[in-house]
């Protein structure tokens, strides 16, 4: 592949087909592209095949069915098949957390590895993955070197780092700016040219790949800290016994120098880690790390206050029945990676309760069965499905003393009263 080059036959080889890499391929297959996913679960390879998304993606279903049975997208176990006669490969594994708290390399090791033997000068090699900063310069590059050192000076190489939300892979992907980072101005040309294929009007920011990398972790964490001041601002709410919820409202409503997000249980597999990527090699203290401890804490925090309202009810928190309704690190989604909820779930298990689990987007049982004779209930995740909880639905599925705990002030706390619950909320004190 030519800088500047992005032709209609251009062949792409995306390696991992998770929640970054098969909406990527999707994308690029309903531009027209030639996509060739590389995919080790057998399972995810055979859900593919058939057209099927194997994880919940609102609007790739159609998409993917089209790019599979026209046969702009196939997926493979083999990188010796593809990887040779592609324009560009894009490498989109997970890079998780280390036990040491510092990124997981492993599986980017491992996908250079399986890689490196088949790839020929002048393919664009695109790193999408969330990786520390200097992950190309310092881990791919130089690995690449040392393997195929008469082809690694031949490639063009760039960071182009993901940023779509889930729920919105296929709007996202068209629509959002996209951040390249070419080690030289080769690579970034060629990765631009390529995106630009996804919408000839996309915004393209040319960088390098050391700041494309970090701009990925600055926005994560940005986001990320502001969750964590507004969980405290949720904490000092309960404190003084006021609404922090409705005084974040006031603060924001109609205020040019306002945009305070409302509190709740905030986590997921990259906002979780990020924070750790982003600051592992500085030497001084940050509050970066300190904000990621407040948002780890906020669910015990959520637990403790539940146990001390079923304790005034004279019911110990320990054998409990006790209903959590959601599991995934986020409203709408089946991910329950690095989830707040499930850090509920296992607080409420080490304590004793006897816990039962519900979510729409997961192989759980349903709503009534978790809720019948439960004590208590936490609403962990907000998913738009318990938007419209009956308030007496639920009170008269509940035994006593029917205690709920809303971490995200979904629900209206006055209809739970008069069903003769006591609501609690996160960010809410006890007494107003």
């Amino acid at each position: 592949m030519t800088a500047g080059d992005a032709a209609a036959d251009t062949t792409i080889v995306i390696v991992g087909m998770g929640r970054v890499g098969l909406p990527l391929s999707i994308a690029f297959a309903s531009a027209g592209l030639r996509v060739m996913g590389i995919e080790d679960d057998p399972a995810r390879r055979r859900s593919i095949e058939l057209g099927k998304m194997p994880f919940h993606a609102p609007g790739t279903e159609q998409p993917l069915l089209d790019a599979v049975s026209s046969g702009r997208l196939t997926v493979h176990a083999d990188p010796a098949d593809v990887v040779p006669s592609a324009d560009v490969i894009i490498l989109a594994v997970a890079t998780p957390l280390a036990v040491d708290l510092r990124a997981d390399f492993s599986q980017l090791h491992r996908a250079l590895s399986n890689l490196a033997p088949h790839l020929r000068a002048g393919q664009l090699l695109i790193l999408r993955s969330t990786v520390s900063p200097g992950t190309l310069t310092k881990i791919v590059i130089p690995y690449l070197r040392e393997r195929i050192p008469d082809v690694a000076g031949n490639l063009l190489l760039a960071s182009c780092p993901e940023r779509i939300a889930e729920g919105k892979q296929m709007q996202e992907l068209r629509e959002l700016p996209e951040i390249v980072g070419g080690i030289d101005q080769a690579s970034t040309e060629a990765a631009a040219s390529l995106f630009r294929r996804l919408n000839p009007g996309k915004r393209i920011h040319l960088t390098d790949p050391i700041s494309a990398e970090l701009a990925k972790l600055f926005t994560n964490v940005y986001r990320y800290v502001n969750f964590a001041l507004a969980n405290e601002f949720a904490i000092l709410g309960e404190y003084y016994r006021v609404d922090a919820h409705r005084i974040i409202e006031m603060v924001n409503r109609d205020y040019p120098r306002a945009n305070v997000p409302l509190p709740g249980p905030a986590g997921g597999p990259c906002l979780s880690k990020d924070g750790y990527f982003l600051v592992e090699e500085l030497t001084l203290p940050d509050f970066v790390l300190l904000a990621g401890k407040l948002n780890d804490t906020t669910p015990a925090h959520i637990v403790r206050r539940l146990a001390r309202r079923l304790d005034r009810h004279g019911l110990p928190l320990a054998g409990a029945p006790i209903a959590v309704l959601g599991k995934t690190f986020k409203r709408d989604s089946d991910d329950i990676r690095q989830s707040p909820a499930v850090r509920i779930i296992d607080t409420l298990w080490r304590e004793g309760a006897e816990v039962r689990v519900h979510d729409p987007f997961l192989s759980t049982p349903p709503l009534e069965e978790a809720l019948a004779g439960a004590r208590a209930f936490v609403l962990a995740t907000n998913h738009s499905f318990y938007q419209t909880l009956d308030a007496a639905q639920v009170a008269a599925l509940m035994a006593e003393p029917k205690v709920g705990m809303d971490c995200w002030g979904m629900l209206d706390r006055d209809a739970f009263a008069a069903a003769g619950m006591d609501l609690l909320t996160f960010g809410v004190g006890d007494e107003l």
